[in-house]
Formats: C-alpha cells, sequence, structure tokens
C-alpha cells in the first residue's frame, strides 16, 4: 500500500515537471520579457522605423551590459508592422497584448498611429514607451498615464529653432504634411515664431504620400514670404528637399526646418548649405560615453553606416525601459509609473528626465547650420548651439 502511494506520488511529480517543461517554462527558469514594437516596417516611414528598432535593440544591449537580461529574465522584442495606418496600428497593439503577452509596448514611427496605441495602452494597462512620434497631442491633449515619451516632441523642436526666428524676417510660410503630426508641429512652430513677431501667409498642407511637390512649392512662392519653414518625414524628404533646390527656393527667400535624416540630409543639396534649423540628433554632436558606444556599435554592425535621426532615440526608449524596470523590480504599469516618473538616465544626447506632470521626456537639443564637410558626401549639421533640457522643456498642457 505504502509503495502504492508512493508510486504514485512520484508519477504525479513526472507529470508537473513534464507539463513544466512542454509550456516552455521549467523549473528554475525564469519567464521571458516581452517588449511589443508597433512601428512602419514598410510605408513612408519605414526608414524611420528601421532607425527606431535598430537603435532599441542597441539601448537594451548598453543598459544590460551586453546581456539582454534584466531582473534575471531574457528579454525578447515581438515586432509589429502598424503599415502606417492607425487602425492597424490598433490592431496589432492588442494582438501583441492579447496573443502575444506582451509586458511592454514600444513605438512608433507615426503620430496618428501612436494615438491609437496609447488608447489601447491605456485600456489593458501597460507601458507605452513613445519614440519616435513626435506629436505634441501625446504628452499634452491625449496624455494617459501609460504614456512615456523618449522622443522629443514638436514643441521642444519649435523651441529650439525658434532660437533664429528673429533673424528670419516678418513674414512666414509653413508647409507639413496633412496629418496629426503636420498639425502638431505647424500649431507649435507658428505659435514660436509669431511670437518673435512674424506674420503667418498661409500653412501649406500636403499629402504624406505625395511623390511630387511641384504644385506645393509654387504656392510658396507665389506668396513672396521673407521665410519657409518646412516641416516633413520620411523617405519622400528626398524628393522634397531636391525640388526646392531645382525651383530655387533657397535662393528666393530664407528656409527653416527641423534637419532629417541622412536621406532628408543628401536631398538638400548644396543649395541648403547655410539653412539653419533644429536637428533632435546627428551623430557628430553629442559628446559623451553612451553616444560613443552607439557610433561605434552601430558601425560595427551595419556594415560602416553610422546611427541615423532617429536611432538615437530608439536606444534611449531601450535605455528607459531596462532602468525602470530595474527601479521598479517589475514590468506591471502600477510599479513601473511611480518609478519612471521624474527618473534620470544617460542616453545618447546627455541626461534625459521624464517630467512627473505629462511623462514628457526633457533633454537637451541643437540649433545648427547646414555645411560642406569634406569627410562626408553630403551637406551636414554643424553646431551653432547645444540647448539644455531646461531651455527647450515645453509646457505643460495636459487635461485636468
Amino acid at each position: 500500500m505504502f509503495r502504492g502511494k508512493r508510486s504514485f506520488a512520484i508519477l504525479l511529480v513526472s507529470v508537473m515537471i513534464l507539463s513544466l517543461a512542454v509550456s516552455g517554462c521549467s523549473i528554475g527558469a525564469k519567464k521571458e520579457i516581452k517588449i511589443g514594437v508597433v512601428t512602419s516596417v514598410t510605408g513612408a516611414l519605414a526608414g524611420y522605423a528601421d532607425q527606431e528598432i535598430k537603435g532599441l535593440k542597441l539601448g537594451i544591449a548598453y543598459a544590460t551590459n551586453g546581456t539582454n537580461k534584466v531582473l534575471g529574465r531574457d528579454i525578447k522584442l515581438v515586432i509589429e508592422d502598424d503599415t502606417g495606418d492607425p487602425a492597424v496600428g490598433k490592431q496589432k497593439a492588442t494582438k501583441l497584448l492579447e496573443q502575444d503577452k506582451v509586458d511592454i509596448l514600444q513605438g512608433t514611427a507615426a503620430t496618428p498611429v501612436a494615438l491609437q496605441v496609447a488608447e489601447v495602452a491605456k485600456q489593458y494597462q501597460v507601458i507605452f514607451m513613445v519614440d519616435p512620434a513626435a506629436g505634441d497631442q501625446l504628452t499634452t491633449t491625449n496624455f494617459n498615464k501609460y504614456i512615456f515619451r523618449t522622443g522629443c516632441n514638436t514643441s521642444q523642436d519649435a523651441l529650439t529653432g525658434g532660437a533664429g526666428a528673429a533673424s528670419l524676417g516678418k513674414t512666414f510660410v509653413h508647409l507639413a504634411p496633412d496629418n496629426a503630426f503636420g498639425a502638431s508641429s505647424q500649431a507649435a512652430w507658428d505659435a514660436v515664431f509669431k511670437a518673435f513677431g512674424a506674420t503667418l501667409l498661409k500653412d501649406v498642407k500636403v499629402p504624406l504620400e505625395a511623390k511630387d511637390f511641384a504644385v506645393y512649392i509654387q504656392q510658396v512662392i507665389q506668396l513672396k514670404p521673407d521665410f519657409l519653414m518646412i516641416t516633413w518625414s520620411g523617405a519622400s524628404a528626398l524628393k522634397l528637399f531636391q525640388q526646392l533646390n531645382e525651383l530655387g527656393v533657397y535662393q528666393k527667400m530664407k528656409v527653416t526646418t527641423g534637419v532629417g535624416d541622412r536621406a532628408g540630409l543628401m536631398g538638400l543639396g548644396e543649395g541648403a548649405v547655410g539653412v539653419k534649423g533644429m536637428v533632435k540628433y546627428f551623430h557628430t554632436l553629442p559628446k559623451n560615453k553612451v553616444n560613443d558606444y552607439l557610433v561605434a556599435e552601430h558601425k560595427k554592425l551595419y556594415n560602416g553606416d553610422p546611427p541615423d535621426l532617429f536611432t538615437a532615440g530608439g536606444m534611449a526608449a531601450g535605455i528607459a525601459i531596462v532602468k525602470g524596470i530595474e527601479k521598479a523590480g517589475s514590468t506591471k504599469a502600477d510599479k513601473m509609473i511611480p518609478a519612471l516618473e521624474g527618473m534620470s538616465f544617460d542616453g545618447p544626447k546627455g541626461t534625459y528626465t521624464f517630467r512627473k506632470e505629462d511623462h514628457q521626456a526633457l533633454q537637451p537639443m541643437y540649433f545648427v547650420e547646414i555645411v560642406k564637410d569634406p569627410a562626408f558626401t553630403y551637406p551636414i549639421p554643424k553646431l551653432i548651439k547645444e540647448y539644455s533640457a531646461t531651455e527647450t522643456a515645453p509646457p505643460v498642457n495636459v487635461p485636468k
């Protein structure tokens, strides 16, 4: 009788061990941490998504000293393509949470998509680490407590770019994509220019999917502003800046812009040399050990290419996620929110700090001039001034 009970007990333990092994949770193993990335793997912003993902991986590697583990648990990325469509982004975020059981969301390349993903994060009560989507809405009118943004928003861009506003002229036109990001950028930059006494002649809105910009550029030329402000994003930036050069816009008026990625810089051409504006990141600008690591590792992994405009933001998101989990001792939002609020960390641009009121990361920003450099085959940004996180801190404007 005793032997029978003992045999049954041994059998029961064996079944339990087998069950755990089959489920992937063998005894002693810790469940991996899954980060669900929703971004535009395809579509107009695919280049930005590529930069974001590369940076995210490097940020996790840096913050974990190459182990890709935090709290003794492996970190796994599960990446979904939103195609630049907000409805698709919402579906993919829901799929990541319900089917893949991810612990944290990260993304997106497009602001309209990020606005939808943010609502999903709120519904499922998980952290959504935003980068590179820059529309102010995410940390102002559409803010919810699950959003934390390592990327700078359009108000931070505008406050930096406004440094040169006084010397640009008295009248301006603002050309931007006809979407949530474009609307946010026009509102932020127009307000800064108006504060310096400039008069807006027109906001020119262009479909993001536009392939030819001549008709919109002709509108600008006919208005004869003192200066043109350009907000743009995506692969078509190359065509836009080429056509600006071909139609002689740089000779007809002053031009300022948020300087884009390498493709955008290549599109600027020599006609843009002397243009002044702001840039979120260019790999030669920051002088710190995190950026040194980013540049060296990126070149090592990607055929000698340096990190691009949004690679730094992806890296900052990866570092912030790891540091937040370490500080909270958990991936649960109720533990991570108080851990992340007010948290400072070192990233590729220097020190980033999540402001408690709106979870926007305050960070250094750069005002630059486009110059020729013999070390590059395209014009590059030369630093005029680095602005501190405090100098470019946007106003707090969250719902009461």
